[in-house]
């Protein structure tokens, strides 16, 4: 299991375990350990989520809101139902920008006075730990939120991703490190969670994962007579043909071949029985990712969130895996007036590869263009061809772009539905 969570106590309000478990849940289907610190004290404040991972530490202030967000860098912030009636966050406290903020202090001491302990005096900069203010389950499209390069306000949904894209270049910890953190910090392990967790993700790699298509239509047979009457006949004629096939040529085991996991049954119009079996192959993604980034006076890029002013947008925008080859679609947003991006499309800059540690080779002969040049103020389009098919037991396809001069940028795309 790639996720531990540990927890200095166990959350009381059902929206942060909730929070805590999808979070989980979804960071264990990644490579690498990743754990989760949550409810736990450190400076004298109380933190509600910090993620550990190899190249990375997140402090992340969780917000449960139903309706769109409103706030600022300094000021209240506010959550506004559908009825338009605003109720303010925090009321008496720091709004969430500086709750995360003074989180951040107090963990960043708290790393600096241990360092000793959690790294054999080994050079870690902790200055690098990221802060997030997450608002679950979703950041509303139409919130209002100025924030500013220290904090990144994002949903909970899209968290996970955020976690595994971003890196910090000053910090390299290994797996023994890590864990040396919530020991330091008197946090027990919440077992029962990490079950949970496991038992939500053992459908997703388990071998009958791609049979699901078949459970639903199952599902339909039975909700309906003529359904019912179908699986009844089926049955019938099922333990005729197991007996007359016994008895006459022995019991022998039948191996029946794996379904594809790309075909979906068509059910009829008003959804009692089947039609003639149709099939419909889900071979293409099209759920746009987009990454922001800011360029700072020294010529660093960092990622901001995609609602803010950004001086690039590096955007996902769609992943084909028909007739045996992977074709990956980026759009590049040049917003600076004095910057001419240049991003070769090969194996040094674009790095694809499976839940599964497969990597797919780019062929720089397919790809169009060979380079993608987007000038000042304009956008570009290019594509990325990988001339062989995925392997069947993959269940998500990570694309990296690198060595780029907006730095790395990392997209997760899921390859099985239900």
């Amino acid at each position: 299991m790639a996720v531990q969570i540990w927890i200095g106590e166990k959350p009381e309000h059902p929206n942060e375990r909730r929070a805590i478990t999808q979070l989980a849940t979804q960071l264990a289907r990644l490579d690498g350990l990743y754990i989760i610190l949550a409810n736990f004290s450190v400076g004298g404040r109380t933190i509600d989520v910090v993620v550990l991972k190899n190249d990375g530490i997140f402090v992340i202030e969780l917000k449960h809101c139903d309706g769109k967000v409103f706030g600022d860098v300094n000021g209240p912030w506010f959550v506004e139902n559908s009825n338009q009636e605003r109720k303010r966050i925090n009321p008496g406290r720091k709004n969430p920008y500086n709750q995360v903020i003074a989180y951040y202090y107090a963990l960043t001491n708290f790393l600096t006075e241990h360092r000793a302990d959690i790294t054999n005096n080994r050079s870690v900069d902790v200055r690098a730990v990221r802060r997030v203010v997450a608002i679950a389950p979703i950041l509303h499209p139409e919130s209002q939120i100025e924030s500013d390069w220290k904090v990144q306000v994002l949903g909970l949904d899209t968290l996970p991703l955020h976690i595994f894209t971003e890196r910090s270049t000053n910090m390299n910890w290994s797996d023994s490190e890590l864990q040396r953190i919530p020991q330091l910090l008197n946090c027990t392990r919440w077992d029962e969670i990490e079950h949970l967790v496991l038992s939500e993700i053992m459908p997703v790699t388990a071998p009958l994962a791609p049979m699901r298509p078949w459970r639903d239509l199952w599902v339909q047979l039975r909700s309906t007579w003529t359904g019912q009457a179908l699986i009844a006949v089926s049955v019938a004629l099922l333990v005729v043909a197991v007996w007359f096939a016994a008895s006459t040529s022995g019991t022998r085991l039948v191996t029946l071949p794996p379904m594809e996991p790309t075909l979906t049954a068509v059910l009829a119009s008003d959804g009692n029985q089947p039609n003639a079996m149709q099939t419909t192959a889900r071979c293409e993604w099209n759920d746009v990712q987009t990454i922001a980034r800011v360029r700072s006076s020294d010529g660093n890029w960092q990622s901001v969130s995609a609602g803010q002013n950004a001086d690039a947008l590096l955007t996902l925008q769609q992943v084909t895996t028909c007739n045996g080859e992977v074709h990956v679609q980026f759009l590049i947003n040049n917003n600076t007036n004095d910057l001419d991006m240049q991003i070769p499309l090969d194996d040094a800059h674009v790095v694809i590869r499976d839940s599964l540690g497969t990597n797919y080779a780019v062929s720089v002969i397919r790809s169009q263009p060979r380079t993608l040049s987007v000038l000042p103020g304009q956008n570009s389009i290019g594509t990325v061809v990988v001339t062989r098919g995925l392997h069947p037991s993959a269940t998500t396809l990570i694309i990296t772009l690198q060595n780029t001069v907006l730095g790395d940028a990392t997209w997760v795309v899921p390859l099985t539905r239900e």
